[in-house]
């Protein structure tokens, strides 16, 4: 029996575009857009894990593309990351709506999400989803990140659930098959009308 719905953040309840705050990026700073584009490939992870805070991912983005006196600004590092976490705050509201009307029929609300702290920090209590999630489980307060099968582990054991309990939606496939090899209910997120078709399917 299903007992809760599970829901990734970035691309699922968010509105984010990381080609749109790449652009942004490249016109406030003069850096061309082309030296972020390796970022969530080589120092996303650390930063979403709570290891660095977003100054330093950026710091060594920029040393590694070669622009060493730009690494060195505090003031355009800072600017960096405020533009990344604003672009990670558009919410889909019509997704929001649905997950807390799901939520309000009985089922448990969970949130497995890989979330920086300062993204947490700035936005966590103004996101409805969050707040009204009866876990939230983010990847910088456990130090674990998916595809890691702990972090799935650990959202189960918040929530109370097994995992043939759980439908989950994200929008990364390598999430969605780790999730699927610890037996959850697990489907690729391409929007709220097949998700809704999916869910159902579960029940």
């Amino acid at each position: 029996m299903i007992k809760a719905l599970i829901l990734d953040y970035g691309n699922v309840i968010s509105l984010t575009d990381t080609k749109a705050i790449d652009e942004a990026m490249a016109a406030e700073t003069g850096i061309p857009v082309e030296a972020f584009g390796n970022l969530y490939s080589t120092h996303r992870s650390d930063f979403d894990r709570g290891v660095i805070n977003g100054e330093e991912m950026y710091r060594r983005l920029l040393q590694n593309n070669g622009y060493e006196e730009a690494a060195k600004d505090t003031g355009l590092l800072k600017k960096m990351v405020d533009i990344d976490l604003a672009g990670w705050r558009t919410l889909n509201d019509a997704v929001c709506d649905w997950a807390l009307n799901i939520q309000k029929q009985g089922f448990k609300l969970g949130i497995l999400s890989n979330m920086p702290y300062q993204f947490l920090d700035r936005y966590e209590k103004e996101i409805p989803p969050f707040v009204a999630a009866d876990y939230a489980c983010f990847s910088c307060r456990l130090h674990l990140i998916k595809p890691e099968p702990e972090i799935y582990r650990k959202c189960l054991e918040g929530l109370g659930i097994r995992a043939n309990e759980a439908v989950f939606f994200d929008d990364l496939e390598r999430n969605i098959e780790a999730a699927q090899k610890l037996g959850f209910r697990a489907f690729v997120w391409t929007g709220l009308v097949q998700a809704q078709k999916d869910w159902l399917s579960c029940l």
